[in-house]
């Protein structure tokens, strides 16, 4: 909502060059109110808070709520890029929605979703609104290890996987019969991907595909090309 035709013409300046490059775009639906004898004689405006009470109550947080939609960050965002937005499980993907989503539904749910990011801040680069994403980001961050520390139900699946993940990593032995293991992978896949996984793996390829291992490790190709005559080591 905007309170006259001036904030319009600024809202209409930003939204289409921030998202497509236009100078205009052709999907923008404009409701006023009603005219005495043209139309429609009654307006109905519903709004729904949706949680979003809350995260104005958050003073850095609340800055999300200024988003215009633009999809400005979606653009630039290096993580949104390569796994696409079914991820986010939200139909706020992207970094606004890595924000938005843990605000409005408890970052209980959404635990995962202000780490998928590597902090590079393009998205704050090109926000036409400057949201400053990435503080809003950690500060997320920040709730989701306090809701840990206070024992509130957070997701295990996730907490488990780092676990092993580092346990295999902490010894060489380990890591290096983890990376055979992995090549049994390339007998499922297909022209380069993995669509699906059995389960507990299922929720990955639901919303992206996974390339599938090297032949190759990295060590096995250093062994194979830096013989020992070279002076160097495997």
């Amino acid at each position: 909502m905007v309170p006259s035709w001036r904030d319009l013409g600024v809202f209409m300046q930003l939204l289409p060059r921030s998202s497509t490059g236009e100078r205009m775009n052709p999907y923008t639906s404009i409701w006023t109110g009603v005219t005495p004898g043209d139309g429609p004689q009654q307006f109905h405006l519903v709004l729904l808070d949706n949680g979003r009470t809350a995260v104005l109550a958050d003073e850095t947080g609340r800055q999300t709520l200024h988003c215009i939609r633009c999809s400005a960050c979606l653009n630039v965002c290096p993580v949104y890029e390569r796994v696409g937005g079914h991820a986010y499980g939200s139909v706020y993907p992207g970094p606004i929605g890595a924000i938005l989503s843990p605000q409005l539904t408890g970052i209980e749910d959404n635990a995962s979703l202000p780490y998928a990011s590597s902090l590079c801040g393009a998205c704050y680069d090109v926000c036409p609104v400057k949201i400053d994403i990435p503080s809003v980001l950690v500060h997320l961050r920040a709730r989701h290890v306090e809701a840990a520390r206070e024992g509130r139900r957070l997701p295990r699946g996730e907490a488990v996987t780092m676990a092993a993940a580092s346990w295999v990593m902490a010894s060489r032995g380990r890591f290096t019969a983890a990376q055979r293991a992995a090549k049994l992978g390339r007998a499922v896949g297909r022209r380069g991907q993995i669509r699906r996984l059995p389960p507990p793996f299922a929720g990955w390829t639901e919303a992206r595909d996974m390339p599938v291992p090297a032949a190759m490790t990295f060590r096995e190709w250093w062994r194979r090309e830096h013989r020992p005559e070279d002076g160097a080591r495997g």
